[in-house]
């Protein structure tokens, strides 16, 4: 699109204030940042560095607005010259054609336009055309002058030509194009030919503005260099000022300021001149003679705090050692306290497992010898089928090992040393669980079992670990009622805390019964202790198990979650805890 000036001062002056606040405006959009790292970078200058970038962009400022409006006002200046020129050659044409045949007059016409290209230097071409009585069709060429051939031949300038004609014949005045004036160096001017207030014709004509162009660019060139060297010299002089009247006085007073940090006390600010600098320096002065008696009356302070410090610490030393001696024999006395009541509370819980084994002796016993008596007389038989004869043998057994258990919870309390012997775990544990199959059918459980035979045979009471195999494995049967899974699984084991040369195995019982809080996580190998119903259990098994294992030297550890299931680990050492 076409930039076109109409050359009315008014409007000259509308189209500069409009470019000075649209470039006030495109400013406005795009502040800087000065809270980023364009603060920190400017905080770390120094105050002369500061001033100087002030000075700089200051002077540079004003040498850019200066140079902005400089080069506005010449080019304007410029502008009124081509267009005085332009307008004159359209003026001229349209005086002299004062009928259709004159316009029409080619010779005439062509010497006239002759003149006017011989007596302007600037004009590079000049044309006359013709409008015919349709409006839409294009203007006809009457004659030219320069080399017109050029724009006779190239479509897009033809086309430009013809359109600037156009609108002179539509708004009836004369019009100017600058708009390829910086990349051509030239300015396209249309001035309408009116007869009886008509528009029949229209001159159209280039000027070339290269020698007033690079006139322009020489001028402006050499007020830049001035001005470059104006502002030099401003910016060398203000910081030659700042120097000698700012920056040294400033740096002698950081040096006695950074001394005076350091303890030295002697530093004193000579005083140069009497402005502010001077004064500051004067009142820093009257500072560190102030700090250095100060100081000296607060040293007399503190040596005397000082000794009376040194006389309180030794009391307090004195009684420091007074009340951690009371502490130390307190807490002996305390520590055999406790002692004595674990002691009480476990005699107190030995005591009654002993009563209730007493009773459970007496009265179980007898019915127990009368049962065997009668399983021996009824093995006798000599009709009994071989399958019947060996149920016969396996009730006989669970009898004598229910006649042991009794037994055992007389020697509960007495802790009865195991008597080892090499056994083999995974045949161990596989005999206890072949005794509750018919269970986990009846239950719907079902048993996964892990053997392992990387394990060596164990040091261990064979019938100690069956009792507590058999309490764990009924503990998994009494927390999965409904049904469930239980796992059994035999592995090497790697105790921490343990010598490497001494092997351990594992035993692991993990089920998906109801699980255990962490209330009851606490209590569970605590004797009488039990979470089953009434009837059910007497609170002796775990705590059974526990001390039976750990006579063996290992361990039992318990992970238990409500709803999810217990995993109960019997950590073993291969040599069954002899010593």
């Amino acid at each position: 699109m076409s930039h076109v000036a109409d050359w009315l001062p008014e409007q000259e002056t509308t189209c500069l204030a409009a470019d000075i606040l649209s470039r006030i405006s495109i400013e406005q959009e795009n502040p800087r940042d000065y809270h980023g790292s364009m603060m920190n970078w400017w905080h770390r200058l120094s105050l002369q560095i500061k001033v100087t970038l002030i000075v700089i962009f200051i002077v540079g400022v004003s040498a850019g607005a200066t140079d902005w409006l400089e080069a506005r006002s010449i080019q304007l200046i410029v502008e009124d010259n081509v267009r005085a020129a332009a307008l004159a050659v359209g003026y001229s044409v349209d005086q002299n054609v004062t009928s259709r045949a004159q316009l029409s007059n080619r010779e005439a016409r062509t010497k006239e336009l002759e003149k006017i290209f011989a007596n302007l230097p600037d004009l590079l071409n000049i044309v006359m055309y013709e409008f015919p009585a349709e409006r839409g069709d294009n203007p006809i060429p009457i004659t030219s002058a320069g080399p017109t051939e050029l724009l006779l031949l190239s479509q897009p300038r033809q086309e430009r030509a013809f359109d600037l004609i156009k609108r002179v014949r539509e708004e009836q005045r004369p019009l100017i194009d600058y708009a390829d004036r910086k990349n051509t160096h030239r300015v396209f001017l249309a001035a309408p030919i009116v007869l009886k207030d008509v528009v029949v014709g229209a001159t159209y004509a280039e000027f070339s503005t290269r020698q007033m162009d690079e006139a322009l660019e020489s001028i402006l060139q050499a007020s830049r260099t001035r001005r470059l060297q104006t502002g030099l010299a401003i910016v060398v002089a203000i910081n030659l000022f700042l120097y000698f009247k700012v920056h040294r006085p400033v740096k002698r007073l950081l040096t006695a300021v950074e001394s005076v940090s350091q303890g030295t006390m002697t530093s004193v600010v000579p005083v140069e001149e009497q402005d502010e600098l001077g004064e500051l320096a004067g009142t820093f002065n009257d500072m560190v003679r102030k700090i250095r008696e100060a100081t000296q009356d607060n040293a007399q302070l503190t040596e005397s705090l000082r000794e009376m410090n040194d006389g309180l610490q030794q009391k307090v030393i004195e009684a420091t050692t007074e009340v951690l001696e009371k502490n130390r024999a307190l807490a002996q006395t305390n520590e055999l306290l406790s002692a004595a009541q674990r002691d009480a509370a476990r005699a107190q819980r030995l005591s009654a497992i002993g009563q209730v084994a007493a009773t459970v002796a007496h009265k179980i016993g007898t019915p127990l010898t009368a049962l065997s008596g009668h399983i021996q007389l009824l093995a006798e038989d000599q009709t009994l089928s071989t399958e019947s004869r060996r149920r016969l043998q396996t009730v006989e057994a669970q009898i004598e090992r229910t006649s042991k258990i009794i037994q055992d919870l007389l020697l509960y309390a007495r802790r009865p040393d195991p008597v080892r012997s090499p056994i083999d775990l995974n045949a161990c544990v596989a005999e206890c669980l072949a005794l509750f199959q018919p269970e986990f059918d009846r239950q719907k459980i079902t048993l996964e079992t892990e053997w392992s035979q990387q394990i060596e045979k164990v040091e261990a009471d064979s019938q100690q670990l069956h009792e507590v195999f058999h309490s764990l494995i009924e503990n998994a049967l009494d927390a999965m009622p409904d049904g469930g899974t239980l796992v059994v699984r035999v592995s090497p084991h790697v105790a921490l805390g343990q010598p490497a040369h001494r092997p351990w195995v594992a035993v692991e019982l993990i089920d998906t019964g109801c699980g255990m809080s962490a209330a009851q996580l606490v209590q569970i190998f605590q004797p009488f202790f039990t979470t089953k119903r009434a009837g059910r259990g007497t609170g002796l098994g775990l705590a059974s198990a526990l001390e039976t294992v750990r006579a063996h030297g290992g361990d039992i550890k318990v992970e238990s979650e409500l709803q999810t299931g217990s995993r109960f680990t019997i950590e073993l050492p291969a040599d069954g805890g002899a010593r």
